[in-house]
């Protein structure tokens, strides 16, 4: 015959061990959620990575243009001394929206042309190679559309545009 303190002994540890699975389900819930917190910390972050980033060696951004089917976007600039060229930098080529679409349809490069600074003369060889061929003229900026394959596909225009203009040009030259 079971006694009133055995039936309470029962009872309690069958609460225990109810209370151990509670908090072993509690964990895993907790597990679960930090998971997918991260997930989308992971994702939110990636989506900000996939901007587009200004290439400075021409081979390795037409082999990037080729592997990826992209065109490549050469832009001809002075950095340190041509006016309209640092404006447009900071207006059109360092805004998010425009970085965001660049990294969806096209390899930026940039061949600059600095006068206080100095560069390797190999890459400044590769510049003055491209200008001979696609800004003879030495115009600066001069924005410039070519296949991955080099072929001239557009002269973009810069002056006075928004960042959504310049998009919206780039959208319509890329059809």
């Amino acid at each position: 015959m079971e006694t009133a303190c055995g039936r309470l002994t029962r009872y309690t540890s069958g609460k225990r061990r109810a209370r151990q699975h509670i908090d072993i389900i509690v964990t895993f819930v907790l597990i679960a959620m930090r998971s997918v917190i991260l997930l989308l910390i992971i994702c939110a972050m990636s989506s900000r990575t996939a901007q587009a980033q200004m290439m400075h060696y021409p081979d390795k951004a037409f082999e990037m243009a080729q592997a990826t089917g992209k065109d490549v976007m050469l832009v001809f600039s002075g950095s340190d001394w041509c006016i309209p060229c640092i404006q447009f930098n900071k207006k059109i080529l360092s805004d998010s929206s425009f970085l965001r679409f660049a990294g969806d349809h096209l390899v930026l490069l940039e061949a600059d042309f600095p006068q206080r600074k100095k560069i390797e003369a190999a890459l400044r060889n590769q510049y003055d190679s491209l200008a001979a061929i696609f800004n003879p003229k030495g115009a600066f900026p001069q924005v410039v559309l070519l296949s991955p394959e080099k072929k001239l596909r557009a002269y973009v225009p810069t002056r006075q545009q928004t960042p959504d203009g310049f998009i919206n040009t780039l959208k319509q030259l890329l059809q």
